[in-house]
């Protein structure tokens, strides 16, 4: 998916805001600038496209990010 929406809204929340059908059932999200798992603790960055920072992703989500 892409990481934010074409508007540029974020898209990697802290809570989710559509209606939850299956809670707690995905382990990992692909965007098109990062791979990150879901945890416990929040979304772990796995990997990330080149010649962005972690300071930059976290920019475009609302969730904090974690560093693998």
């Amino acid at each position: 998916m892409e990481h934010t929406t074409k508007g540029g809204e974020k898209r990697i929340l802290k809570r989710c805001t559509y209606p939850l059908t299956a809670p707690a059932c995905v382990k990992r999200v692909y965007t098109d600038l990062a791979v990150l798992d879901v945890t416990e603790r929040g979304f772990v960055v796995i990997d990330m496209v080149l010649g962005i920072t972690i300071g930059e992703l976290q920019a475009l989500g609302d969730a904090e990010l974690y560093v693998a």
